[in-house]
C-alpha cells in the first residue's frame, strides 16, 4: 500500500508534468520562472543553519505548485524533525526522502483554484553538518525542479537544476 507521501508525490509529478525532462529550454519570447539558492555558512560552534529556496522571477501564469529532490553531499545532513519552515504563508509545505534524497512539494496542492506562489523567499531547508564535523566547501543541489500551475499546466523554469554552496566552518 502507498504512503500518503508517495501519493502526494506522485500527484505532484502529474500537476507539474510526469516525470521526465529537466533542463528543457524555454522558447523564445516565453516567460520563465526563476528560482534561486542562497549561499550557506555554517559558522564554527553553530548545530545547524537555513538554505533558502527563492522564486526571484514569476512567470506568467505564475506557478501554484513546485516540487524538486535535494541531494546533500554526506558532510551535510536534514535534522530529524522540523526539515523544512515556509518563509512565505503557503498551503502545502511538504518533505520526505525518497531514497537518499528528500523530496520537497510546495505551494497549494489542496485547492482547485490555487494562489500563485509569491515572488520572494519561499522556503528554507534546515541544514546541519553530519557528525564528525568536517570544515569545507560543499554543493547542495536541488534538482529535477518543475512547476504547475493551478490548472495543471506546466510552468517554465530558467532552470530546473540548482545548486548552492554551503560553507562548514
Amino acid at each position: 500500500m502507498r504512503s500518503s507521501w508517495t501519493l502526494l508525490v506522485t500527484i505532484g509529478l502529474v500537476a507539474c508534468g510526469g516525470g521526465g525532462g529537466g533542463g528543457a529550454t524555454v522558447p523564445p519570447g516565453a516567460s520563465a520562472a526563476n528560482l534561486q539558492l542562497q549561499p550557506v555558512t555554517i559558522l564554527a560552534g553553530q548545530t545547524i543553519a537555513d538554505l533558502t529556496v527563492s522564486l526571484e522571477r514569476r512567470s506568467e501564469p505564475g506557478p501554484a505548485l513546485l516540487q524538486g529532490m535535494l541531494s546533500l553531499p554526506p558532510e551535510l545532513s536534514l535534522p530529524a524533525t522540523e526539515r523544512l519552515a515556509p518563509a512565505t504563508p503557503m498551503v502545502t509545505l511538504d518533505g520526505n526522502f525518497v531514497g537518499s534524497e528528500f523530496a520537497v512539494l510546495c505551494g497549494d496542492a489542496s485547492n482547485q483554484v490555487a494562489e500563485p506562489l509569491p515572488e520572494g523567499d519561499l522556503f528554507r531547508l534546515r541544514l546541519m553538518p553530519t557528525p564528525p564535523r568536517r570544515p569545507g566547501s560543499y554543493t547542495v543541489t536541488f534538482h529535477d525542479v518543475r512547476a504547475a500551475t493551478s490548472a495543471g499546466g506546466n510552468v517554465p523554469l530558467a532552470v530546473t537544476t540548482l545548486t548552492a554552496t554551503v560553507v562548514i566552518q
